[in-house]
């Protein structure tokens, strides 16, 4: 980059990982204040490299949060303002109105964020149709099968990482998915669950990159999920999809993108495709997770989060990534991830078998993610994942076994106590 761009002061809400160091690769001589949660601190790299750092408590309201924000701006005038989390997005959205910094409206956050208002967006937009309702309780989810009818898909509203989401068959299963709705929704910004028709279909992803209301579509990703709880447990990029069921793909988010107002960022989108229909589940304004923006880097040269990077200092990016997309890659056809879920509970002592997975073809990366120490508590979200194994091919098909024959070679010592917690109140004298 140029050393004659003039300074500038970039406003960080939440924490971002290496983010805050690619941007000032992006530009040279970045200066960084961050605003954040005290949970996000350990979590801060190059922590040398901020110039201030603000910390509120996590239940501080919105207006703290924007008078934190116009303090700085006061003694250190903001030029950029950005968000490289799901955290927080709310607050900034009203930073960027209070102090007149560009980032997504207030709108465009809520009905990402909550996904009710997203489900009416679409629908006035005509995009959906959906039966959609907030529940509360077992009234609410059989008032909802009564209209439609089983199968039913409960989550929270403002759900993550798959926490929470049950498929309802029938009234039997409302107990359940109301007792797992409320485990996954505990510590997030509302408690309540949504209920609405389950569409039947192949999943996807869909990573994009938007720049002044212009939407591309860098890729389509397949989605690998158990059928429990919809733990995404593998992908494959490029989805092994025809051109025409690309191409409408990629126009249901276009579509979706514009009603829900968003104008510049990366967008990771996932949907379920039936043959007359892309339904689109949810959006998110960050880049997706699971590798799969390395995935991508790997096979098409387009690097998601340094895009993040680029766009957070005001850099444009859409002409430059259609750029890399048209060129001839001397790369890998495929990429896949695969994960490994151990549906055990208790304590892990040991984990083997990562060298054996590192040495067969294709593999290109190995990552224990819970190791000796950590918990183990069955396959109940993405966070329950405990390794992955990346590897490329020349095909999908290919692609994916090896990554799956280097999952093969991991194995989990745990140890696992002979009776669960929730046993131990109970009596060996029976009751009279």
């Amino acid at each position: 980059m140029s050393e004659s761009r003039p300074p500038m002061h970039l406003l960080i809400v939440s924490g971002g990982r290496d983010l805050p160091d690619r941007a000032r690769d992006a530009w040279p001589g970045l200066r960084t204040t961050v605003i954040c949660r005290p949970e996000v601190v350990p979590r801060l790299r190059s922590r040398a490299k901020i110039e201030r750092l603000i910390v509120l408590s996590q239940d501080a309201p919105v207006d703290e949060w924007v008078a934190a924000a116009r303090f700085v701006h006061a003694v250190d005038p903001v030029d950029r303002l950005t968000n490289f989390t799901e955290k927080d997005t709310e607050k900034t959205a009203a930073i960027g109105v209070a102090l007149g910094l560009a980032w997504h409206a207030p709108e465009t956050v809520r009905a990402v964020s909550d996904k009710c208002v997203m489900r009416r967006v679409l629908t006035e937009a005509g995009l959906d149709d959906t039966v959609s309702e907030v529940v509360h309780d077992a009234e609410g989810i059989r008032k909802v099968a009564e209209r439609v009818g089983y199968p039913l898909i409960c989550k929270p509203v403002r759900g993550v990482a798959s926490k929470g989401v049950t498929r309802l068959d029938g009234p039997g299963d409302i107990p359940r998915a109301l007792e797992w709705g409320a485990s996954g929704a505990f510590d997030l910004d509302s408690s309540d669950l949504l209920v609405e028709q389950f569409r039947s279909g192949d999943e996807y992803s869909v990573e994009s990159v938007s720049e002044e209301g212009e939407h591309l579509v860098v890729g389509v990703t397949r989605k690998i999920s158990e059928h429990d709880h919809f733990v995404e447990v593998g992908h494959v990029v490029p989805a092994p999809l025809p051109a025409a069921d690309v191409d409408r793909i990629a126009r249901t988010v276009r579509d979706m993108l514009t009603a829900l107002g968003l104008r510049t960022g990366v967008t990771h989108t996932e949907v379920i495709v039936s043959p007359d229909t892309v339904f689109v589940v949810e959006t998110h304004l960050r880049p997706a997770g699971d590798e799969i923006p390395e995935l991508w880097a790997r096979i098409s040269g387009v690097d998601m989060i340094d895009i993040v990077a680029r766009q957070s200092v005001g850099i444009p990016v859409l002409d430059a990534v259609r750029t890399v997309l048209a060129q001839d890659q001397d790369k890998p056809r495929c990429a896949a991830i695969w994960y490994a879920c151990p549906d055990a509970v208790g304590e892990i002592v040991s984990v083997e078998g990562e060298d054996r997975a590192r040495e067969l073809p294709g593999v290109v990366d190995v990552e224990v993610l819970r190791g000796p120490g950590k918990r183990l508590k069955g396959v109940t979200g993405s966070f329950a994942r405990a390794a992955h194994v990346c590897a490329v091919g020349d095909t999908q098909e290919e692609a994916l076994q090896r990554a799956q024959d280097g999952v093969r070679q991991l194995s989990f010592t745990v140890k696992s106590e002979g009776m669960p917690a929730r046993h131990d109140a109970l009596t060996a004298t029976p009751s009279r």
